[in-house]
């Protein structure tokens, strides 16, 4: 049971990952002096309530993120129970024991994000804390019993999964009052060496990012061809009406017709607002102006660098960061819910 001092569950199972909304001055106000810095650095789990969790229910407290199956369906049809077994790292497993026979059995790890490695589930999460809350390489060695080693590869794996994650994020963000930034970034793969980065281009790829502020909603698409009519296809299908949308490089939309303008302003309602002049884009005369404007060019970006920079500036809005990583991989790696039988040998040669 939990003390007084502990955390519980259902108080991060129930509740909204999200900042709350301001009201239409404060929006209007942070249009004009958004902070530097995110304002969550001290919000959600603490590290020493993760502990009191991660050493009386790690396998609960998983199951309730969805990070591992809560029930599981054997072949036979029959609902598999969640066993104990002392000689295995995680301390449990699923096993069907219909008519009194072992069925079959799966690992709780099968499928999830915990499936390849051979560290405890219990230290797993905690690396994972300690990556979301940036704690430096020394740190972490000093809080764990790991290897540099292995802390690199959990951290490049934590890199790896925000790509997954900004991949996975399809649905349409902002609405009525809602405030979404765009984003474009050259990301480059950091595989190719750098003499084959300086001759080569195709492996360099143009990313349109928007993020709708005071929630974790985001979308993140490649741009196969830089031009307007790429970027108004995105904007259609993936920004709803009656948002503001602001950004500081419009390069893209250099080429905006008058129509598409109209049709976003108009029947959208969609807001531009330039960060840079700070005033509102309400003419395509305006817009061409403001897109045509020299710029000093889009950052160039290595790829697992790229997505973990643009993933953490949505974390930036969650109240718990820790539960939204978690909850946002739960989704990249979904966890086996039942079983299938092997065939004999003897089948597999009938079939034959």
């Amino acid at each position: 049971m939990f003390t007084q001092r502990d955390i519980s569950l259902e108080e991060y199972f129930n509740a909204s990952y999200s900042v709350e909304e301001p009201s239409k001055k404060q929006k209007l106000d942070y249009l004009h002096n958004p902070p530097k810095k995110s304002n969550n650095a001290s919000s959600g789990m603490k590290a020493f309530q993760l502990q009191d969790i991660l050493k009386k229910c790690p396998i609960q407290f998983c199951q309730h993120l969805e990070l591992i199956a809560s029930s599981v369906t054997c072949y036979c049809g029959q609902p598999m129970n969640l066993a104990f077994r002392s000689g295995m790292s995680d301390g449990f497993q699923w096993c069907c024991k219909h008519k009194k026979t072992h069925c079959s059995t799966l690992s709780i790890r099968k499928g999830t994000w915990f499936e390849n490695s051979r560290l405890a589930i219990s230290d797993i999460l905690w690396i994972a804390y300690m990556w979301v809350y940036q704690y430096s390489y020394s740190s972490m060695i000093h809080e764990t019993d790991q290897t540099s080693h292995t802390l690199l590869q959990w951290n490049l794996c934590c890199q790896e999964t925000c790509k997954l994650i900004l991949e996975s994020k399809k649905n349409p963000i902002g609405g009525s009052d809602k405030i979404v930034e765009i984003f474009e970034y050259i990301v480059q793969d950091e595989r190719k060496s750098k003499k084959q980065n300086d001759k080569k281009e195709n492996n360099k790829k143009r990313k349109f990012c928007a993020l709708q502020h005071f929630s974790t909603n985001l979308i993140c698409f490649t741009l196969e061809n830089a031009n307007s009519d790429a970027v108004c296809e995105i904007l259609d299908e993936y920004i709803l009406s009656g948002t503001t949308v602001f950004g500081n490089a419009w390069n893209s939309f250099v080429d905006l017709n008058s129509v598409d303008f109209e049709y976003f302003t108009m029947e959208k309602e969609i807001t531009f607002y330039d960060f840079v002049t700070k005033t509102e884009i309400d003419t395509i005369e305006k817009f061409w102006e403001i897109a045509r404007r020299q710029s000093p060019g889009l950052n160039v970006e290595s790829g697992p660098k790229f997505y973990e920079k643009f993933y953490r500036k949505s974390l930036s809005f969650a109240t718990d960061p820790f539960i939204t990583f978690l909850k946002d991989t739960a989704m990249t790696c979904k966890p086996q819910k039942e079983t299938y039988r092997k065939e004999t040998s003897k089948e597999k040669h009938n079939a034959s």
